[in-house]
């Protein structure tokens, strides 16, 4: 009558026998072992459920691969890492890590831009902070393509 799994799936009871039965002899009695007559199990089954491939996939047109792009990429993130590292080199002498978590603390926006380009950084770096953390993201300069940045997150508070 409907022709859609799902109405002879709720058709069926939840347990097909009775505890009392074992489920060989609710094969037997129902036709469900396999006879000479009857190659499958449950013959038919298939036109209620039909085949699905979940293998199958749908061909796509990718573009052709250019890593010149990606080359870039990692020669400028390799400069920006040199620049991480001595940005780190410069914060761990305790005068500076001092002097700039007083004028972070204070708000004073600009002075914290002073002091972390006077480390001699090529590169752009835009601080943000919070009373837990400092953040670092370091930026190829103006004039190089925007293709990559690093970002460091430093905790410096409860």
């Amino acid at each position: 009558m409907y022709n859609y799994p799902g109405y002879y799936f709720h058709q069926q009871p939840l347990y097909p026998h009775s505890p009392t039965v074992s489920a060989p002899s609710y094969y037997r009695a129902y036709g469900l072992y396999e006879h000479q007559d009857q190659p499958e199990i449950w013959a038919g089954w298939e036109q209620h459920y039909p085949h699905f491939n979940k293998h199958s996939t749908i061909p796509r047109d990718y573009p052709t691969v250019d890593s010149k792009i990606l080359s870039n990429s990692i020669v400028s993130s390799n400069h920006l890492l040199k620049d991480a590292s001595l940005l780190t080199q410069k914060l761990a002498e305790p005068a500076i890590a001092r002097e700039l978590m007083t004028h972070a603390q204070q708000g004073n926006q600009k002075e914290v831009d002073r002091i972390v380009h006077s480390f001699g950084c090529k590169s752009m770096i835009v601080t943000s902070y919070s009373p837990s953390s400092v953040k670092f993201t370091i930026e190829p300069g103006a004039n190089d393509i925007p293709c990559c940045e690093v970002t460091l997150l430093l905790k410096w508070g409860q």
